[in-house]
């Protein structure tokens, strides 16, 4: 059965992947002005954990579209989203991986179901694949990045698997709290407004440790997320 849906994914699934890929990336370029730097660092980089600031409900498709030429990112999402009517196929076909679980489920089962999201991705960093994850697990209700105290999916992830290379992704000009700049793409028939413009900035990172307490390891992370990468370097 494994290798089935194995064999289904590097077909069925990859045709399905770039038809999404046109449709998602051809309504950015209409609608939005993107642009992206430190995209080479993940060009060599094999099973990279991407940490992404998370300012909007497009930033997942955003990410994708822009790194998907790149090299093959398999998103972490929360199970309400993966399992979404509206949502599921194309998650499935992104082999976006579901975490969390009902509180309502037994602890016995949470746990088991955690770790089984946990073995889905360690087994994706092994395979050479890259993990995108927004360590704030929902978006941004203010204007900085805020990640609660008691969020392990990072720490967790970087304790299981500490050799992983690790990529900070900033995205500026896609949220509601982040400054919205247009150019004049669509002038031509009477709007003042175009298209808006976003960045996306990447960073590599070797200095986050995962050994200390969590909480701190959050607000060590919360503040890197927050500082804008061009003025980090």
């Amino acid at each position: 059965m494994p290798n089935m849906l194995r064999l289904i994914d590097r077909t069925l699934g990859k045709w399905l992947r770039h038809f999404f890929f046109a449709i998602v990336r051809t309504y950015f370029s209409l609608f939005y002005n993107v642009s992206c730097s430190g995209k080479h660092l993940l060009q060599d980089t094999q099973g990279a954990l991407i940490l992404a600031t998370h300012v909007s409900r497009f930033d997942g498709p955003l990410i994708a579209a822009i790194l998907y030429t790149t090299q093959r990112i398999r998103p972490v999402v929360h199970y309400k989203e993966y399992y979404n009517w509206m949502q599921w196929f194309p998650m499935l076909v992104a082999r976006a991986i579901p975490v969390s679980s009902p509180k309502s489920w037994p602890a016995e089962k949470r746990q088991a179901q955690k770790e089984a999201s946990m073995q889905r991705i360690l087994s994706a960093l092994d395979s050479g694949e890259s993990i995108l994850l927004f360590p704030s697990g929902h978006t941004r209700q203010q204007e900085p990045e805020v990640i609660a105290p008691h969020l392990s999916g990072a720490q967790d992830i970087l304790q299981a698997n500490p050799d992983s290379p690790v990529l900070l992704l900033r995205l500026d000009g896609l949220g509601q709290f982040q400054p919205a700049r247009y150019d004049y793409f669509w002038t031509f028939i009477g709007r003042s407004k175009g298209r808006r413009h976003i960045s996306v900035d990447i960073k590599t990172v070797d200095d986050l440790d995962p050994g200390i307490d969590l909480a701190a390891f959050n607000k060590d992370l919360e503040d890197r997320l927050n500082t804008p990468i061009r003025d980090s370097f």
